[in-house]
């Protein structure tokens, strides 16, 4: 199998991530933050050896800010549905996943929440003067994606989110498609909180998210419940990360994301970069090679996350989609939980498209083998 779906999880896993997983719950098994036996304790340990590591990629200065969930939604959901009140505005861009979009929808109609959406391109590119403009409607959020899921247009985010502090908005980031990609300095940055998940570039297991906080930044929680802390009290611990953290956690994905997040402090994000351009322009060059094939993302590596979307004008997409899969070549096919982006690059009334997202594992040969079948394809 040619594995190319890394925009929805990466796969394979950074080295040693399945036997950490494992390793955690044949032998360790406990929970963290419950017990003072040896097995919880060093359940403990590989949480706090995790959020360490955490600190470190992103530059938080205090770690008990970084909160553990079991995915980039509940992230996003938790923070939007704690920051936003009653009444308040949002700008958020065209090209949004529905992990941000559906919760703001559900505030828009439930809390009055005004809602405003920055235009962008047919490639996911934003127009900054259209967001500008909105700006000077003094908006009370900017919620937004750092990178589109489905063309791979990176946002000029930072400089985006700057803008929206200098009057006074806060700012949550979806680093979903970034992190582990593109270095962020949280505490030098203008976000008052990005999300993400620990399965996609980060390389851990699945069922892991964080979301990070800026010191003075707080809400209320989406779950309440057992933290293991201020256990004679029937209200809610105050204190970070117990406030936001109820409930079991994820130890084994947890322990998962550990050993990847050790594997890119050694190999380094601007290595794995280079590894994902390098594949990236490779398949771009042959994909432009075929003239009843649309390219719906940006050409240049360097302005894009490897993240390729195309529709053959020939044939249907599901058509395509499984000629790929009897020859073993995973990719994924329609609106990608986007359906406003896919309004947005024209490509909502075609199904979508096809999504061709390459990794750091991945070899220039599966890439010559991917373009010479789908050569194959587009003649039939």
């Amino acid at each position: 199998m040619i594995y190319l779906d890394n925009a929805a999880t990466s796969f394979p896993k950074a080295p040693g991530v399945p036997e950490a997983v494992y390793d955690f719950l044949k032998n360790i098994g406990a929970n963290s933050g419950r017990s003072s036996h040896s097995l919880a304790r060093k359940a403990s340990s590989i949480v706090f050896e995790t959020r360490e590591k955490l600190g470190q990629l992103f530059n938080v200065r205090d770690e008990t800010r970084i909160i553990f969930t079991s995915n980039a939604t509940e992230a996003l959901n938790t923070t939007i549905m704690g920051l936003v009140k009653e009444g308040e505005s949002v700008i958020t861009s065209s090209m949004e996943h529905n992990s941000v979009i559906r919760p703001l929808r559900v505030l828009e109609s439930a809390n009055d929440v005004k809602l405003w959406k920055i235009k962008s391109d047919k490639f996911g590119n934003p127009d900054l003067k259209d967001f500008d403009q909105l700006l000077k409607k003094k908006p009370n959020h900017l919620i937004f994606t750092a990178c589109s899921n489905v063309t791979g247009t990176i946002f000029p985010f930072e400089e985006m989110a700057e803008k929206a502090k200098k009057i006074g908005a806060n700012v949550i980031l979806d680093a979903s498609q970034i992190a582990g990609f593109i270095p962020i300095d949280f505490e030098k940055s203008a976000f008052d909180v990005i999300c993400f998940p620990g399965h996609k570039s980060l390389l851990g297991p699945t069922g892991t998210g964080v979301f990070i906080l800026k010191e003075g930044v707080d809400f209320t929680p989406l779950k309440f419940g057992g933290t293991g802390s201020r256990s004679h009290l029937e209200h809610q611990p105050e204190f970070l990360p117990d406030k936001f953290e109820s409930g079991t956690l994820n130890i084994a994905g947890i322990a998962g994301l550990n050993k990847a997040l050790e594997f890119i402090e050694e190999t380094g994000m601007d290595n794995i970069r280079f590894q994902k351009g390098n594949l990236t322009n490779q398949l771009i060059y042959g994909l432009q090679q075929f003239p009843d094939l649309e390219i719906f993302s940006p050409i240049d590596s360097k302005i894009q996350a490897g993240v390729i979307s195309i529709v053959p004008h020939n044939m249907k997409l599901s058509q395509f989609t499984y000629e790929l899969d009897r020859k073993e070549i995973a990719v994924r096919m329609g609106l990608q939980c986007a359906p406003l982006a896919h309004q947005t690059i024209g490509t909502f009334n075609y199904g979508g498209t096809i999504r061709i997202t390459p990794g750091c594992f991945n070899s220039k040969e599966e890439i010559e083998i991917t373009l010479e079948l789908i050569a194959d394809i587009m003649k039939k």
